[in-house]
């Protein structure tokens, strides 16, 4: 894609200034690990600072455009919105674990029509607009052509607060099970954005999350559908109008086979 459009020009620049001081704080990291408090407070300014400079560039570009703050905020007719995921994996950025990212969405109509999503530390950044497809840096991806569940990489992210381990088993366990019947493996990585990122990329086969708000799943829909995948909840709506669902994403014979066999449990 030599031609980027005006949009993803104003995210790709706004990512970019912010992207080495990330990598910068994020070596910081380790030399405060044995401070919880500092690790928080640190943490807190480093996504203050993402924030702060996202939004001065996305508004001083776009003033007539809003930031939805809130996952629940109703969006109006004919508006655009930017939603900014500051720091995805944050739980990792704060113990030093390599796999966090930083996504822009922009919303029309309640319809994500382009995403961004950075990886600062391997310098990777995926991206899709409405209709052109998904990228990493300049390269087209597509999700993988895995025809079988057969020996899948399956990738779980579990968005739970809570300490209720039924709910969990309820909710995962079918998923484990079916990973073990058919000699696939399970990998939780920490981080919705960058996993919705691998699986668009076909760096992973199927891809299970839950619990998610309406703006962390804003990054993974558009992406991975223009990779030529579904995300959808187990009664096949589209990922961005089921917030909290359990969500499943794969390529489209994965996708249906997955369901199928979730559904029966």
């Amino acid at each position: 894609m030599s031609n980027k459009s005006p949009l993803l020009n104003i995210i790709f620049q706004s990512l970019n200034k912010i992207s080495r001081n990330v990598v910068r704080d994020f070596g910081e990291i380790e030399n405060l690990q044995v401070s919880p408090n500092s690790v928080d407070r640190f943490v807190s300014k480093t996504e203050h600072k993402i924030y702060s400079s996202l939004l001065e560039d996305l508004t001083k570009s776009r003033p007539e455009w809003s930031v939805k703050l809130n996952a629940n905020e109703a969006s109006i007719k004919d508006k655009y919105y930017w939603i900014i995921d500051t720091l995805n994996g944050q739980f990792n950025f704060s113990h030093a674990l390599p796999y966090f990212a930083i996504s822009i969405s922009v919303e029309f109509n309640n319809e994500i029509i382009s995403t961004v999503i950075l990886d600062p530390l391997r310098d990777e950044i995926f991206f899709a607009e409405k209709g052109k497809g998904s990228f990493q840096n300049d390269r087209r991806i597509r999700v993988s052509r895995r025809n079988s569940i057969n020996s899948s990489v399956f990738s779980i992210y579990n968005d739970i607060k809570t300490k209720d381990d039924k709910i969990t088993d309820n909710i995962f366990k079918p998923i484990y099970a079916l990973a073990s019947k058919n000699s696939s493996v399970t990998r939780e990585f920490g981080s919705s954005a960058l996993s919705f990122a691998w699986l668009a990329s076909g760096k992973i086969d199927c891809l299970f999350t839950h619990n998610l708000n309406k703006n962390q799943i804003a990054c993974g829909e558009l992406i991975i559908k223009e990779s030529g995948g579904y995300l959808t909840n187990l009664k096949y709506i589209n990922a961005y109008k089921t917030s909290g669902d359990l969500l499943i994403g794969a390529n489209p014979t994965l996708h249906k086979d997955i369901l199928k066999k979730m559904n029966k449990f």
